[in-house]
């Protein structure tokens, strides 16, 4: 059996010219891991929720629109990556907390939102527990999706969201929703990329 005219005549090179092609070959790869990784980069920024910088307790790169007594606030004996997690405890009123990205787009892109949710005695037949993926859209309405949080209680669990946008968009926005009389919740290891 002949070997493939490509092996063939790379047998037939000099060493030197071997070392070219291999060095070539594995250059053209790592491209293609580079190009496909940074497709694939996370939106998210501090999506395990690690860094609190100014140490007040809730982390950095998100903001809280919460109201009421109990505020979220960033936990580190709680978590599915690293050490920490966001915690939202119930005591009746709205907690809201929000990642915003200035990244526009058109009409048929697709992004994957990615989390791990754990829940504490969670009650949805009122209020839910949920994380949700919004597109402005450039006529002032908003794409949604999102996913509700069990009830009851449950281990670390990953909810993932695909949507769709129905036009062209300026900013997507991505939301933890918790509105509970008692009930916790922990939310971990967000991403957020652009589906191909």
């Amino acid at each position: 059996m002949r070997a493939p005219k490509f092996i063939a005549t790379l047998n037939q090179m000099p060493n030197t010219g071997r070392r070219v092609v291999a060095a070539l070959l594995l250059a053209a790869v790592a491209f293609a891991i580079f190009a496909g990784s940074a497709l694939a980069a996370n939106l998210v920024k501090n999506g395990s929720f690690e860094k609190d910088s100014n140490g007040d307790g809730f982390p950095n790169s998100w903001s809280d629109s919460s109201v009421g007594p109990v505020a979220p606030k960033r936990v580190c004996n709680q978590s599915i990556a690293g050490n920490c997690s966001l915690k939202m405890k119930g005591d009746g009123e709205q907690k809201n907390v929000t990642q915003l990205y200035s990244v526009s787009g058109n009409s048929g892109d697709t992004y994957k939102l990615t989390a791990w949710v754990k829940g504490k005695q969670i009650d949805n037949s009122g209020s839910q527990v949920y994380f949700a993926l919004h597109f402005h859209l450039l006529g002032d309405t908003f794409d949604n999706e999102f996913s509700t949080v069990a009830d009851g209680t449950t281990g670390w669990t990953k909810h993932t969201l695909t949507l769709t946008a129905t036009g062209d968009f300026d900013y997507i926005l991505v939301l933890l929703s918790f509105k509970q009389a008692s009930a916790t919740a922990w939310f971990d290891k967000l991403k957020l990329v652009e589906v191909p």
